[in-house]
């Protein structure tokens, strides 16, 4: 067999599991801020002090979301797996950006921007989370499960805890929670990143092969 043919078994292909620390804290952060807007036992905050319909708070705060997320899903989806570190930094900036406006908001015009932003981040973080799960060589199912369950906790328990803060303090500060919590997971995702290069570069090497005789005369 040619040594060009060759393939080292020590380098399977495949992300480390760690590597979905980053995206999956900004997939829940996402979808944490898509139903924290609401609250299940009347108007919200951010509807009264904004003077919002419901239709303008269904049409701005959720619809607007959902379809930003739905176009950077596909982008996250495709180019996660291999460049998981630049997608979700990228993602994490733009829903830390919009997390920021809605914190400060004073208009629908201005949440609308800002939750455009948060759908698009999200998007792509729930992509590039799916994009490495779908690579792992292992432990895929029981990773796929922990990620749709905790995601599910978090669209049920944002509007409660959205409500508890909104009645306690402002909706404001919910926004300004949530951003401390992107910020954090722009952290974590950058040294997460670097770990992972640090670690990838001595498998670059090439890998000596086996003589493959005496040498011809």
């Amino acid at each position: 067999m040619d040594a060009s043919t060759q393939h080292d078994p020590r380098s399977p292909a495949g992300p480390p599991w760690w590597l979905l620390v980053g995206p999956g804290l900004a997939a829940l952060i996402g979808l944490f801020l898509l139903t924290a807007i609401y609250r299940f036992d009347g108007h919200s905050a951010l509807q009264i002090e904004l003077g919002m319909s419901s239709q303008s708070l269904l049409l701005i705060g959720v619809v607007a979301y959902l379809v930003a997320a739905a176009i950077a899903f596909p982008a996250g989806l495709l180019l996660g797996g291999r460049l998981p570190t630049s997608v979700s930094v990228a993602a994490l900036c733009s829903m830390l950006l919009g997390v920021l406006l809605v914190a400060f908001v004073p208009s629908s015009g201005m949440l609308l921007v800002g939750r455009v932003l948060n759908g698009l981040g999200a998007g792509a973080a729930i992509g590039v989370t799916a994009a490495l799960i779908r690579r792992l060589r292992t432990g895929r199912g029981a990773a796929a499960a922990m990620a749709a369950g905790l995601g599910v906790l978090a669209l049920l328990i944002a509007p409660f805890l959205g409500g508890l803060l909104s009645d306690a303090f402002s909706f404001r500060l919910v926004y300004l929670v949530a951003a401390l919590f992107v910020f954090v997971a722009l952290i974590v995702t950058g040294v997460v990143g670097i770990v992972t290069l640090t670690q990838a570069k001595p498998s670059s090497r090439p890998m000596p092969y086996p003589s493959q005789g005496p040498p011809r005369l």
